[in-house]
């Protein structure tokens, strides 16, 4: 498994495809960026680990960006070839970028199988990020060789799965729905649900906090319930980190909202239920562009997992991930935003009612489910693929 976009075990969706792939009897190998503090080397519940030393560049322009995705190619190709010399049978690469099809070209010519894992629509990506046309038609061209190369593509939705079959031109034999989810314990934890009025009420946001993933618009939010409604006061925790954020805390500061804001960072996998648990509320700011419109929020059935009350923007995605387990607000709706959390924080049973709706909507989401697809996938690699004890 090639991993640029994300540490090892840090990307939720690799780590649990990993670890069911290496319980389903796989031999896995993930090369992936090296954290400050992390071995060159290890293994993490079965599964192998091979970090390269990322460029450590800071930054949120073009340049660190094609500095860091320069460093990153040069190593994770030189990973897959060695795997491919010590005997690698499928060579699985994540997205984004789409920038690893000429290693998934060398396993084809080999006579491998090359799974393509499908998280972002990369041409979208660069656009909500940089807007330069020269940029978007680059991403679009490597987003085609990349589907050009794979023997099988792994869609985290239907709008991917039916970008893959358009825009990739792939059958529909060759790509399988693999949707994010939580594990099932998730959706056994106590529901912890406040009775009463709540003031002040406690908000949580997990994620990457990214220009795309709209969360600067939680300040907005935050003075809008001060201003709106003032008996009810509203703390938010936010769990993640990104390249956006020095914008959210110039943002909170600006506003005057800091001080009702925690910032975690990163956390280990097993404190996110646990800080999700103590919030009253869980929100997804995620604005409405293309690449949102069509991308799953691994949030959210995070937040239905737990039991919790959860806000969002009206998305395509979002909306089938939720059906009616959620509140809903219009696309940049920020003043609906902050009165669903206050009549939330008003009302006792509707908090309970949604809290009941999103445990049974949960129960379809967890990641048992994907694992079964991802499984089903790679038993239909064929003969030269998904080898027993020699999968990735």
């Amino acid at each position: 498994m090639l991993l640029e976009n994300n540490p090892y075990p840090q990307d939720v969706r690799v780590r649990s495809e990993a670890q069911s792939l290496v319980a389903a009897g796989h031999s896995v190998e993930v090369i992936a960026p090296r954290l400050k503090g992390q071995p060159a080397k290890e293994s993490v519940d079965g599964v192998v680990v091979r970090r390269y030393r990322a460029t450590g560049a800071t930054g949120r322009g073009l340049a660190a960006l094609l500095l860091e995705y320069s460093v990153a190619m040069v190593a994770l190709h030189a990973g897959a070839i060695r795997a491919l010399a010590r005997g690698a049978t499928v060579l699985h690469i994540h997205n984004p970028p789409d920038t690893l099809f000429l290693a998934g070209g060398i396993y084809r010519l080999a006579g491998r199988r090359v799974v393509f894992d499908h998280h972002d629509l990369s041409p979208e990506l660069v656009a909500v990020k940089f807007g330069r046309p020269a940029l978007v038609a680059s991403a679009r061209i490597s987003e085609r060789l990349t589907f050009s190369v794979a023997t099988h593509v792994l869609a985290a939705n239907e709008s991917h799965a039916a970008i893959a079959m358009t825009r990739g031109h792939k059958q529909p034999t060759e790509v399988t729905v693999v949707r994010n989810g939580p594990p099932a314990s998730w959706t056994r934890l106590p529901l912890s649900i406040r009775p009463g009025r709540l003031s002040p009420v406690r908000l949580a946001y997990v994620g990457a906090i990214a220009q795309q993933d709209g969360v600067e618009a939680l300040a907005d939010i935050l003075v809008l319930l001060r201003d709106r409604t003032p008996s009810v006061a509203a703390l938010l925790t936010v769990i993640g980190d990104g390249d956006g954020r020095p914008g959210l805390e110039a943002a909170l500061r600006r506003l005057g909202v800091a001080d009702a804001v925690t910032l975690t960072g990163w956390v280990e996998g097993h404190r996110v239920p646990q800080l999700l648990q103590d919030a009253d509320v869980c929100v997804d700011p995620a604005p409405g562009t293309v690449l949102n419109e069509h991308s799953t929020m691994i949030k959210l059935a995070e937040y239905l997992a737990l039991g919790k009350p959860v806000v969002a923007f009206d998305l395509l995605e979002t909306r089938r991930t939720v059906a009616d387990a959620a509140m809903l607000v219009a696309v940049g709706d920020t003043g609906a935003f902050a009165d669903r959390i206050a009549k939330l924080a008003e009302t006792p049973e509707l908090r309970l009612d949604l809290a009941r709706r999103a445990r049974a909507r949960a129960a379809e989401l967890t990641w048992e489910h994907s694992e079964t697809a991802l499984l089903r996938a790679y038993a239909g690699l064929g003969a030269n693929g998904a080898t027993q004890r020699n999968a990735a």
